[in-house]
């Protein structure tokens, strides 16, 4: 009987694919930062409570709730009861793939870990599993998901369950009051069950109403200047290696005037190496920093303008980075952006072409044309540095600027370079001499003809997202 059951929960657990990429691509926390948490009378009631409770960071943009998020996840050993707990997490990002700011995928995540952890509580999926596989859908029907996660509120309290959603500010607008309402209802305290929630998000109407008094709050920047300063005044002294006096106030200006922001903290950090980096003295440097723009958006406007004055070429490599790290349907790689680069914008271009205009230093070019607005993480993907990089890029850019960004061209233009690509690929050279007379092929000449694909980097995307590319155009 055990193996039925344990047969039918790995089935179940097979139909719960989801893309969840986000986690590890978010920055790990300063030393000694974040230590405050545990000390701060909101988390310390939430963690100690023997009832099922919510624990709302809400923060500006850029203020370090995702690495918040993650530290308490990386950390939950200093949590009671969380050794014997089911824990799952979710971070919610339009930087990944297309499925990752969606709540079903969401749902998909959640409901995967807590049954991959505990295999007891399957029972809370059986009946909408086998209906759902009854009527032979491919997919969880969404309101199945819902349900199944609603059934936890009965959850027996000796099995705690701490769930961990980031970024809620970045999920879809479809339905999120609805999940932020099933996530009130998880934690309500009404029930027998334990549920522990911990919720991130910028302010957003949703959550603003729901939030009671029984909820435990924390606001991000109201917290982190401690964080912040530690941060500057380290940078400051290793990085740029400023001593003394100059220390002092450089990393008061920088406390003082971050406003809870880190990203704009790290953004001054890149732009006073640059000149540490021509040779400045120290006396100079604070002068630049205090020159550099206090808002962040300000700061983006000062990086993009900067862009714009480059010469042409960086220009048009800088528009095309853009549009494929805005809205490509997954992140794309390091290797995957050289080869989009290098393929030339005319109908005619040549599988020769193709390869000469490869460049041998596709890192430098990425930090050359994309200023620190693109960021390359340790799975060799490239990104924005952060999403209010990607909501000023597409949002906020002058319509007289000389990079134009817009949607239905990013498409159009994205479309046609993957169209481009797969006709070089199918009537390269290679191909016409080594692979013609595909009837009379062998398996070693399918063998083969695999190896030539793999040497296209981006025919897997390519051959995936074509269809859906075109339907966006």
């Amino acid at each position: 009987l055990y193996i039925e059951y344990d047969k039918e929960r790995q089935e179940c657990l097979r139909s719960l694919q989801y893309d969840d990429t986000r986690y590890d691509k978010i920055s790990k926390e300063h030393h000694g930062s974040l230590e405050w948490l545990w000390r701060h009378p909101q988390y310390q009631q939430w963690s100690a409570s023997a009832i099922s409770s919510l624990l709302y960071i809400e923060g500006k943009p850029g203020s370090g709730k995702s690495t918040l998020a993650k530290y308490l996840v990386k950390n939950l050993v200093h949590v009671p009861n969380a050794s014997s707990s089911t824990v799952a997490h979710y971070f919610y990002t339009f930087r990944g793939s297309i499925l990752e700011s969606t709540h079903e995928n969401m749902l998909r995540s959640i409901l995967h870990s807590i049954l991959e952890q505990d295999e007891s509580a399957f029972y809370h999926f059986q009946q909408e599993f086998r209906e759902f596989r009854h009527r032979s859908h491919l997919e969880w029907p969404y309101e199945s998901l819902k349900k199944v996660l609603s059934l936890f509120v009965d959850h027996p309290p000796t099995k705690p369950l701490f769930l961990f959603l980031d970024a809620m500010d970045e999920s879809k607008e479809d339905d999120r009051r609805s999940i932020i309402e099933l996530i009130c209802k998880l934690c309500s305290g009404e029930n027998s069950s334990n549920i522990k929630i911990f919720l991130a998000s910028r302010p957003v109407a949703e959550l603003k109403h729901r939030i009671r008094k029984r909820h435990h709050v924390i606001i991000m920047q109201d917290q982190n200047m401690g964080d912040i300063s530690r941060f500057a005044g380290d940078f400051l002294n290793s990085d740029l290696r400023l001593t003394g006096n100059i220390l002092q106030d450089a990393t008061n200006y920088i406390t003082n005037n971050a406003q809870g922001v880190f990203v704009w903290v790290s953004l001054v950090k890149y732009e006073l190496l640059t000149h540490v980096e021509r040779g400045l003295p120290d006396a100079e440097i604070l002068k630049c920093l205090k020159r550099l723009p206090k808002r962040l958006e300000d700061f983006y406007n000062f990086m993009f303008d900067r862009l714009e004055k480059g010469y042409p070429q960086d220009i048009q490599d800088g528009i095309k980075l853009f549009r494929f790290v805005l809205f490509a349907l997954r992140p794309l790689t390091v290797l995957e952006l050289r080869e989009a680069l290098a393929l030339p914008d005319d109908n005619n271009a040549s599988y020769e072409d193709l390869q000469q205009n490869k460049t041998r230093a596709i890192v430098r070019r990425i930090e050359h044309c994309g200023g620190n607005f693109l960021e390359i993480k340790a799975d060799g993907t490239v990104q924005l540095m952060h999403q209010t990089a990607r909501e000023f890029l597409i949002r906020t850019i002058p319509n007289a600027s000389n990079i134009k960004l817009e949607i239905d061209m990013a498409y159009r233009a994205i479309t046609t370079t993957w169209i481009r690509y797969l006709i070089l690929c199918f009537t390269s050279p290679i191909m016409r001499d080594t692979f013609s007379k595909i009837e009379s092929w062998s398996l070693r000449d399918f063998q083969t003809y695999a190896e030539y694909l793999n040497d296209w980097p981006l025919i897997e995307y390519t051959l995936r997202y074509i269809k859906d590319h075109v339907d966006l155009c």
